[in-house]
């Protein structure tokens, strides 16, 4: 499906970042190693422990473990909050698509009427104003269905464009080929 390598994408960039905050956090033991001296003096070697590094170091390790997880637990609501408003709006695209198709399915109807219509003033049988009025009609129809199809191929093409993916072929080739009716 679409979002199928969207979402793979997203949880591998949670893990790089969790794993970039982990290795960031090795070296933290260096804080804790003891204090190394010699003693020229008396020709002795001193070790020296500090208990508030140590305390400080298991709480920092302690504190960062949390973080992580609750930024963890952040990010994956965040990705699925993403996909979830990403798939409402593909969804949405498409029901607009298939309103729109069955919109020109249903102009063949109105064809027919308008060529009725000329027929008949051709022959006189209707006035000069009800044929304008057809016309306008016609036109008026032809126009609001050119500017939902523009408004359209732009939601499509804009909606690739924040995926990075082409999802709408089928449909941005069948709305390129119905240009007016």
């Amino acid at each position: 499906m679409v979002f199928s390598e969207i979402e793979k994408l997203k949880t591998q960039k949670i893990d790089s970042l969790l794993n970039f905050n982990t290795d960031k956090n090795k070296l933290q033991y260096l804080a804790v190693l003891p204090s190394i001296s010699y003693d020229f003096f008396e020709n002795s070697f001193n070790v020296g422990i500090s208990l508030s590094n140590l305390s400080n170091f298991y709480q920092t390790k302690h504190r960062n473990k949390i973080e992580l997880e609750k930024l963890k637990f952040q990010l994956l609501e965040k990705k699925e909050n993403d996909l979830f408003t990403l798939e409402k709006e593909y969804e949405l695209i498409l029901d607009t698509y298939e309103i729109l198709k069955l919109e020109l399915d249903n102009t063949t109807l109105t064809k027919e009427i308008f060529n009725l219509k000329k027929a008949q003033y051709e022959n006189n049988k209707i006035t000069l104003e009800d044929w304008l009025n057809v016309q306008k009609n016609f036109q008026d129809r032809n126009l609001v269905f050119f500017a939902k199809r523009q408004n359209l191929i732009s939601k499509m093409k804009q909606f690739e464009a924040k995926i990075r993916k082409h999802c709408f072929v089928e449909e941005l080739k069948y709305l390129d080929f119905v240009k007016i009716i």
